[in-house]
């Protein structure tokens, strides 16, 4: 079934755009999301409807009420299931200086904080939508200015409400999907990942991966990835007969040198020297 709405209004903003959309659904839906924005919507009565959903690239099977006002991030599979009929939603599309105000140094939040924002129950970001709703139903009078401030304001107020969710979401331990998406990420065959890079992948900022990786593993992000090549590099070493540079380009290093100073620093031996060794410990 095609899920494309039809856009009642469209309207650009200096910092993305305001849309009122609306869909003529059968009773029941499942549908199935990524947007490319995010969003910020709220459903209108009467036309509006139940829904439940779920995010099944983060956590799949674990589903949340979808209420009238809720946010949608960018490049998150939403999976849901909604009562049909005629829906209609007013919506505020965020270009990228205030997603990233909004998101602050994480890409995604974590999975409780995700399933909360599917509910949202602010009443300062529904008196700012409810704003929005009466002036882009005012055609002739219709303000841009008013519009681009509403749409300021609701940045600003979802950043808030963001950062004010329970502490205990944010910490404890780095989920299972995350943690496999690291493990995916040092099995490639190029150079080794940055803390950043690593952070990004999991959706969360460095400070959250730092904490949360030592609290599952016992060590931290830069000792792991220094352990994972460095056992790679053992094993390619002593295994393999090919030439110690193409084994550092194989690693993702540029120069043989700078994979020997690495290796050195890491065992406390050259590559050569290990390797003629046969993988055994200095002066053994």
């Amino acid at each position: 079934m095609d899920q494309t709405p039809t856009y009642l209004e469209r309207v650009e903003l200096p910092q993305g755009r305001i849309e009122l959309v609306e869909w003529h659904w059968p009773n029941m839906i499942d549908f199935e999301r990524v947007e490319s924005e995010l969003m910020f919507e709220m459903s209108l009565p009467p036309h509006a409807t139940d829904a439940s959903a779920e995010f099944p690239q983060v956590g799949p099977g674990s589903r949340a009420f979808v209420g009238t006002l809720f946010v949608r991030f960018p490049h998150v599979a939403l999976r849901g299931r909604a009562e049909g009929g005629h829906i209609r939603v007013l919506r505020f599309v965020f270009g990228a200086d205030l997603t990233r105000q909004i998101q602050g140094g994480e890409a995604v939040p974590p999975l409780p904080v995700l399933q909360r924002l599917l509910d949202v129950r602010n009443d300062s970001l529904r008196k700012i939508m409810t704003l929005a709703v009466r002036e882009i139903a005012a055609r002739e009078d219709r303000s841009l200015d008013a519009l681009a401030a509403l749409q300021t304001l609701a940045a600003t107020e979802l950043r808030r409400l963001i950062e004010r969710q329970p502490v205990s979401v944010q910490s404890g331990r780095l989920a299972a999907w995350q943690y496999r998406r690291i493990r995916e990420r040092l099995a490639e065959n190029v150079s080794p990942p940055t803390t950043a890079e690593l952070a990004a992948i999991c959706g969360i900022s460095v400070r959250h991966l730092n904490r949360q990786f030592q609290a599952l593993t016992g060590t931290t992000v830069a000792e792991y990835v220094t352990n994972h090549w460095v056992e790679r590099a053992k094993t390619m070493l002593t295994g393999d007969a090919a030439p110690i540079k193409n084994i550092a380009f194989a690693l993702g290093f540029s120069h043989a040198n700078s994979f020997a100073r690495a290796f050195r620093r890491a065992t406390g031996a050259t590559p050569q020297d290990f390797r003629q060794r046969g993988g055994g410990a200095p002066g053994s």
